[in-house]
């Protein structure tokens, strides 16, 4: 399926949650992707082949997709018809506090077992999906927008699993080892402009640093170092679109070496960081 990029929710949503209506003319417009988040879609019409990764899926009105954290994906959308589709960006955290000990919204974004990622509901269940996305796209409040933005979303995702909920829970074992990702990917997120030390993350999570560089890995499919690298030069994409001084922008994202920063950007993107720069701006 080709290169795949990485997208992190620094430079993809402010908060912990983000919904948002596309139709062909705000299409996401990157192609084979992954994140370090979950994505809930709600298709409302026939939109195309969703692929994610070795998969493909006519996606039509009804179905609901389920992105797990990591897992590549991407929509060849048909620019030629009409449809709408609702896409929720979620935080691991987040998916976490709406849980409870016996619904885990964790059971039906991890992609595992036999579990698929698309499940398609008729038009009477589609309904009540539809009265919250109304309402979430009407509100008009002065005060505590956020606070109504995301009950309307915990009530999506609710509906998601009591749809999705194929009758297989998490482990305890997995359910605590991603617990301790959230952890691993809040303290990245937090601490990207600073020396990150496999050590710091080892001790952040009381675990040994081999540990804690097997859990990453078998829970994302990265390795950790490679996974904050990626995250530091995503993250210098977008500061260089608004930035001037590329020195800045190194230091920003964690790089003190200007050299390195500048061999890993070009790794990562296949341009230099002036060279992305310039191409953005133009």
């Amino acid at each position: 399926m080709g290169n795949v990029e990485f997208l992190s929710k620094n430079c993809t949503y402010d908060g912990d949650y983000n919904g948002i209506m596309r139709t062909p003319q705000n299409e996401f417009n990157h192609g084979l992707h992954y994140h370090d988040f979950f994505e809930f879609v709600i298709y409302l019409g026939n939109a195309g082949v969703f692929q994610i990764d070795d998969g493909e899926y006519l996606v039509r009105r009804g179905d609901l997709v389920l992105i797990d954290m990591f897992k590549p994906h991407t929509l060849l959308y048909n620019q030629t018809n009409t449809y709408q589709r609702f896409s929720i960006s979620v935080d691991l955290n987040l998916c976490i506090s709406f849980s409870t000990s016996h619904s885990n919204l964790l059971d039906v974004f991890r992609q595992g077992n036999h579990r698929s990622p698309v499940y398609h509901v008729e038009e009477d269940s589609l309904q009540k999906y539809l009265v919250l996305l109304k309402e979430y796209q009407n509100i008009h409040l002065n005060h505590g927008l956020d606070i109504l933005e995301k009950a309307l979303i915990h009530q999506l995702l609710a509906y998601a699993y009591n749809d999705c909920y194929c009758g297989e829970h998490l482990s305890e074992l997995e359910n605590q080892h991603l617990h301790v990702i959230s952890r691993i990917l809040d303290y990245v997120t937090n601490h990207l402009s600073e020396e990150i030390s496999l050590a710091d993350l080892a001790s952040e999570v009381n675990y040994s640093q081999y540990y804690v560089c097997r859990l990453f890995k078998k829970a994302t499919g990265k390795t950790l170092t490679g996974y904050i690298q990626e995250k530091r030069i995503e993250r210098a994409t977008c500061l260089l679109r608004s930035y001037d001084s590329v020195n800045k922008v190194a230091e920003h994202v964690g790089f003190n070496n200007y050299s390195y920063f500048y061999k890993t950007f070009k790794r990562f993107t296949g341009y230099n960081s002036a060279e992305y720069q310039a191409l953005y701006r133009q």
